[in-house]
């Protein structure tokens, strides 16, 4: 009897080896499991806490960067101080418009009395002519070889 008693606890005795070995490899698998998702969640927060690192590094110099080009009252001021000092100079520009436009006058009255008084010899024209050609330009025909 105890041959038989004993066979049955060893033959009880090996499912119930095999259930507790396989409960605790079903065991590891899990926790092979929530490592694995542990370890990719913990990747996932240490790459969005780098992210938010640099974006908040990358604000704190563009506001440094914007606090020192930032205009001050004093900078605004001189540029109103400025520009109220240079509405006055328009009349300046008109007046040296008016100026060439007396200076033109009176070099085109110089042409005219130089024309009216060498339109009679041809030797003055000829002498125009060079004067002219010798600035770099080209001088236009006088009437005689035009009508050559």
């Amino acid at each position: 009897m105890s041959l038989a008693w004993g066979s049955t606890c060893a033959q009880s005795a090996a499912p119930g080896s095999r259930l507790i070995a396989m409960s605790l490899d079903g065991l590891r698998a899990w926790i092979g499991v929530v490592e694995r998702k542990l370890t990719m969640r913990t990747r996932v927060f240490l790459v969005l806490v780098a992210i938010a690192v640099g974006g908040a590094a990358a604000g704190i110099v563009l506001a440094i960067d914007a606090q020192d080009n930032a205009v001050s009252k004093d900078d605004l001021q001189a540029v109103r101080d400025e520009l109220a000092g240079a509405s006055p100079a328009a009349p300046t520009a008109e007046g040296e418009v008016s100026e060439l436009k007396a200076e033109v006058e009176a070099l085109q009255s110089e042409v005219a009395t130089l024309q009216a008084a060498g339109g009679s010899g041809k030797g003055t024209e000829e002498g125009a002519r060079e004067g002219s050609a010798g600035a770099g330009g080209t001088a236009p025909p006088s009437k005689d070889e035009a009508e050559r």
